[in-house]
């Protein structure tokens, strides 16, 4: 996508994808931790799936090898702020900061402009969208099932929470800084798959 910049337009909140296309998103986010993202990876490469990451600057920063074994693998880079604040309680001069900065970091690891951006914390109002926009992402994107796997628990309440919710179009929230995700991730795949679902990026979601 190639998204145009303009102070004018907020950015676009998107909380599924395409309903009438059998397709579901897995996301993940970072913070400045990291649990399970080679396990994560090892899970996604064994079954062919391509995800996509939200990723801070800083842990962009911190973990340089795993951003691009996640772009080399075929994987899409999506921002996730550089520092990941609560962007409700900081001003817009910052909100703006927060976005570019993690954009940049990103790009200077990996030679990729983010085109999509999520809010840390899901954390969002207004002014937050029109700062997003004014940065240059047409779309922030929100999840229609969240997995709770940050707050450690077991692995099949992560797989129960994304198989019992799931429907056409819908954007899965999970972390890289679990104990439990990889292994989720690669039972939810083969249960999803069994319903004739298919895994992709939250690009080729929203198309």
């Amino acid at each position: 996508m190639n998204m145009i910049r303009d102070n004018e337009s907020p950015s676009i909140l998107i909380k599924h994808g395409n309903i009438n296309k059998k397709q579901i998103a897995f996301t993940y986010d970072t913070g400045t931790k990291d649990s399970e993202t080679s396990e994560i990876l090892n899970v996604l490469k064994k079954n062919n799936v391509k995800c996509t990451f939200f990723t801070t600057g800083v842990w962009a920063n911190k973990f340089p090898a795993l951003v691009n074994r996640i772009v080399s693998e075929g994987h899409e880079i999506a921002n996730h702020s550089l520092d990941h604040p609560d962007m409700t309680q900081i001003s817009y001069s910052d909100m703006l900061k927060t976005v570019i900065e993690g954009e940049k970091a990103i790009k200077a690891v990996t030679g990729i402009k983010t085109t999509l951006f999520r809010h840390p914390f899901g954390h969002w109002n207004t002014e937050v969208l029109k700062a997003v926009g004014e940065a240059g992402y047409k779309y922030s994107i929100y999840w229609s099932i969240d997995t709770l796997d940050w707050t450690l628990p077991p692995m099949q309440s992560i797989v129960n929470r994304i198989l019992v919710n799931s429907k056409n179009g819908d954007i899965v929230l999970m972390h890289i800084a679990g104990n439990n995700t990889a292994e989720a991730t690669d039972r939810a795949i083969v249960n999803l798959e069994a319903r004739q679902y298919k895994l992709v990026t939250v690009s080729t979601i929203l198309k």
